[in-house]
């Protein structure tokens, strides 16, 4: 093995390589020079965090490998220039935004773990990847917003995004690399069963349109300084509608009356209606969605009726008042 050692000064390592990373993981191509017959490649503590497997020489038919320590040495058949590629779990990329004054920033998030990398291409793919549990592998490969919590499932597949060229250091690395300016939309939402309290709580949100092909991710929004809070933004495709929902508002509600107008044995018709005040010096938008106990008969000639109960969009101006009104009759 030590006579072997020396064949690694005749294969040249480039500095710098073609890195994809994924949410788990990274594929790392190195362009390398190889002198005939055998090779040998000091992996160091690299060796470690790459997927079983995944080692191999593009460009040349292989023979085999042998594993001693953290160096191996490959006998294959040719000589000349190759690529030495592997899958690699020390080094890991997420994406998130940030929504300002109408600007829309998409972040890449970069954790390396071990020797720097120089990264002559560098791609980032926000999405599912599967990788094969290992003892130096995670379970699976996508972990890019388990802080956040449980991810829907995306039918866009992977989200490529080209990324300077850049040395990738040890630690986590944050870079700005897309921006499109966006005409946010404002939203108060209520979805959710038939209730009649007098006070019904609603969501704020935004609503814009994609200036590109957006994976899902994070999302911060700051709105004249003030930071509004930090919700998920699902995968939405370039210049299609994209929401994205912060929580519960604070000074919105929505002011319910339910009268009874008839009653039989065997039914109810109620007369149901329901008031927004906007207490924005700006317009939005109330979007409605409620469901009823089946069966039940609805009469609401200006919403949407489904067959689980309807939904309603509405646009009011700053500090208008509407009431919707409509009859729903329920069995008894």
């Amino acid at each position: 093995m030590k006579q072997l050692l020396a064949l690694f000064s005749l294969g040249l390592l480039a500095l710098a390589q073609e890195v994809v990373v994924y949410p788990g993981f990274a594929e790392v191509k190195e362009p390398v020079v190889l002198p005939p017959g055998a090779w040998v490649y000091l992996a160091g503590e690299k060796l470690s965090r790459m997927a079983p497997g995944s080692l191999r020489l593009l460009g040349v038919e292989e023979v085999e490998r042998i594993y001693q320590g953290s160096a191996v040495l490959f006998r294959y058949q040719g000589e000349g220039p190759a690529t030495l590629r592997y899958l690699y779990t020390g080094l890991t990329g997420e994406i998130f935004y940030t929504l300002e004054e109408g600007t829309l920033t998409l972040w890449a998030r970069l954790r390396l773990e071990g020797e720097p990398l120089e990264a002559k291409r560098l791609t980032l793919l926000a999405g599912e990847a599967p990788l094969l549990e290992a003892p130096s592998a995670p379970k699976a490969a996508l972990r890019a917003f388990a802080e956040g919590g449980p991810i829907p499932e995306s039918p866009f597949g992977l989200f490529r995004y080209e990324l300077p060229p850049r040395k990738l250091l040890p630690g986590t690395t944050e870079v700005p690399f897309l921006k499109g300016e966006v005409q946010p939309e404002r939203l108060l939402r209520y979805q959710g069963p038939f209730r009649t309290e007098k006070l019904l709580p609603l969501e704020r949100g935004y609503r814009f349109r994609a200036p590109f092909p957006l994976a899902p991710g994070n999302l911060e929004a700051v709105e004249g300084g003030l930071f509004l809070g930090q919700a998920f933004l699902p995968a939405t495709p370039k210049g299609e509608a994209a929401e994205v929902w912060l929580g519960k508002d604070l000074e919105a509600r929505l002011f319910r009356s339910v009268s009874l107008l008839s009653r039989t044995e065997k039914e109810a018709t109620y007369r149901v209606e329901t008031r927004l005040e906007n207490p924005y010096p700006y317009p939005v938008t109330l979007l409605l969605s409620e469901t009823f106990p089946e069966p039940f008969r609805l009469d609401f000639p200006t919403a949407t009726l489904l067959p689980q109960g309807y939904r309603l969009e509405l646009a009011l101006k700053p500090k208008e008042a509407r009431t919707l009104t409509y009859r729903l009759t329920l069995p008894r």
